[in-house]
């Protein structure tokens, strides 16, 4: 039996027991499909568990993702105020913006993946210190990509998902499909473990341990995804 952590879409929890547990699962699709609300369902269920979570934000700042999970009346205040929350920020990088660091929260710079890098392992350390089962988050791996060589960012990525899953973790990436060549699409595909494609009416999971290529429909309502 393969252990599993509930996705916190509960149509898909239901299909498939929960994503498989310390495996990373790429979430893609075209824009406004659901990506980004997949990601907060999944921190919201993090919150519901009580579980850490390391989400590394390239779209929106810490502000903005509390801002857009309230419009889903899901809220993360206190989860926040309690540390369970390791922040990488490198959307307020982007534009400059300064901010105090601290142990949890981090800002990086979408062009600058090496330094990206050396935040994840320090956040890893200090997650490490407290739990060796958590959450983790990318959302988006497209802006990376838009800043940088892709090839560059395949080695990165494989970084990435190699030390989260060392660590303990179980993670989603996010990333628009179209956004690079299909050779790179295809060696992104390649560094997960699960593949999940979202049109905007169809969930496809095209890759998960234990599970045969599944189509299910979805929708975006005011509870966020809500499959079948």
């Amino acid at each position: 039996m393969i252990p599993k952590i509930a996705s916190g879409i509960s149509g898909l929890d239901e299909l498939t027991g929960g994503l498989p547990d310390n495996t990373m699962t790429l979430v893609y699709g075209p824009p406004k499909t659901g990506k980004s609300i997949f990601c907060y369902q999944f921190l919201r269920q993090s919150v519901a568990e009580d579980d850490l979570c390391m989400y590394l934000m390239t779209d929106y700042n810490l502000s903005q993702l509390e801002a857009q999970m309230m419009a889903f009346d899901w809220f993360i205040a206190e989860y926040i105020a309690k540390k369970k929350l390791y922040v990488i920020d490198t959307a307020s990088g982007s534009v400059g913006a300064t901010q105090k660091e601290m142990k949890n929260m981090m800002i990086s710079f979408p062009q600058n993946p090496t330094d990206i890098v050396s935040k994840v392992i320090q956040e890893l350390q200090s997650i490490y210190q407290e739990t060796q089962r958590f959450r983790s988050v990318l959302d988006s791996s497209t802006t990376l990509f838009a800043f940088n060589s892709p090839i560059l960012m395949i080695r990165v990525l494989k970084s990435y998902t190699m030390r989260i899953k060392m660590a303990g973790g179980t993670g989603i990436i996010t990333y628009t499909e179209g956004a690079a060549e299909p050779q790179i699409e295809t060696m992104l595909k390649a560094t997960v473990d699960n593949i999940i494609h979202l049109d905007g009416e169809e969930m496809t999971i095209e890759a998960m341990a234990g599970l045969k290529h599944t189509d299910i429909g979805y929708q975006i309502t005011d509870a966020g995804i809500a499959v079948g």
